[in-house]
């Protein structure tokens, strides 16, 4: 009988630790999702945000130099590859180094783009079309399901974008995140 009721107790005991550590796997791969699903939040709207900024020293706001002509490749572009959803790639370029000047050269042309389920960081200035961008998020952890930007509103001081990012664990399928934020860029207009 002792036999028998330690068995049933090893039993019980062993069924709740394996329940308690799927649990905790669960819950580590949707804390690991969100973290990743802020640090792209983070990333995306500082970036964008600061879209055809060109430092003048002779204005007072740099936000304005833009509408002065100085530069054609610092306005917001929206795209895709073509085996992507449209929208699905936003360019832009920004005076990163204040010269003055938006320059290929000085790595001042960006963007983000969805390819093969991860969003990617423009480099060296290539199209939406163009391979040689840098993964920021990791497929063999995760997969973004959705990636897009929208142009929502263009007034006198700006543009307004929606972006939405969906990401789904790889390890955990049930184990999904979903966000749409607004970015407002003062320059693009």
């Amino acid at each position: 009988m002792a036999c028998a009721l330690s068995g049933l107790l090893i039993s019980i005991v062993a069924s709740y630790a394996a329940k308690s550590h799927v649990a905790l796997s669960s819950l580590q791969h949707a804390t690991s999702l969100e973290e990743d699903m802020r640090a792209l939040k983070s990333t995306i709207s500082q970036q964008l945000g600061r879209a055809g900024f060109i430092e003048e020293a002779n204005i007072l706001s740099p936000f304005i130099a833009l509408s002065s002509g100085h530069s054609p490749a610092s306005n917001v572009a929206l795209g895709e590859r073509s085996t992507e959803p449209s929208n699905s790639c936003i360019t832009f370029a920004y005076d990163k180094n204040k010269d003055g000047a938006i320059s290929q050269s000085q790595g001042e042309l960006f963007g983000f783009r969805l390819n093969n389920k991860a969003i990617e960081y423009r480099v060296n200035g290539n199209t939406c079309e163009q391979g040689g961008w840098f993964d920021l998020t990791d497929p063999e952890t995760l997969s973004v399901t959705q990636f897009s930007a929208n142009r929502i509103h263009k007034g006198s001081w700006g543009s307004a974008y929606e972006i939405k990012i969906s990401l789904q664990s790889i390890i955990d399928t049930e184990v999904q995140s979903h966000e749409s934020f607004i970015v407002e860029v003062p320059n693009d207009g």
